[in-house]
């Protein structure tokens, strides 16, 4: 119940204001370690962590490339602290792709404004044959709410291997 009541705080909170703050990150993925640690000692501790540097690994080319915000970045490497490596991993894959279908919705909701720039975006990934950045300039409102699409990854991600 802890960690989906992280999960829902950061979805919310980057619902609203399109960002997750770093003391949620941080408390969360604290107290998954703790968590970890009571359930499995050390040997817990040190999946934990493991999950931890897996998310890292996983988010650091995204987030190097502005893929990603820093919130987000944060969150999924809190979440490694629940889950462990295996679990951050489908969870980003599968995050990844609800990011994705979540941006395609928001795009066909955002009018002709949001069309016009995932279709700048595309034409200047195909002619510069790179990765499209996240503007820092681009209004708030228009960031991809990831923590939702990163919870939604975890929920398929647990269902996935149970």
């Amino acid at each position: 119940m802890l960690f989906w009541a992280g999960v829902l705080s950061a979805g919310l909170w980057d619902l609203r204001a399109r960002r997750v703050p770093n003391t949620l990150n941080g408390a969360f993925a604290l107290v998954g370690l703790l968590v970890a640690l009571g359930a499995g000692g050390f040997s817990g501790l040190l999946h934990g962590l493991l999950g931890i540097a897996a998310g890292f690994a996983l988010i650091l080319v995204p987030f190097a490339l502005r893929l990603y915000r820093g919130g987000d970045a944060k969150l999924v490497m809190a979440m490694g602290a629940w889950l462990g490596p295996a679990g951050i991993g489908w969870t980003f894959l599968f995050g990844m792709v609800a990011g994705g279908i979540l941006g395609v919705i928001m795009a066909l909701m955002g009018g002709q404004a949001a069309r016009r720039e995932i279709r700048r975006t595309v034409e200047a990934a195909i002619v510069t044959a790179t990765l499209p950045r996240v503007d820092p300039d681009r209004p708030a409102h228009r960031h991809v709410p990831m923590a939702l699409a990163f919870g939604a990854g975890a929920l398929v991600a647990l269902w996935r291997m149970s």
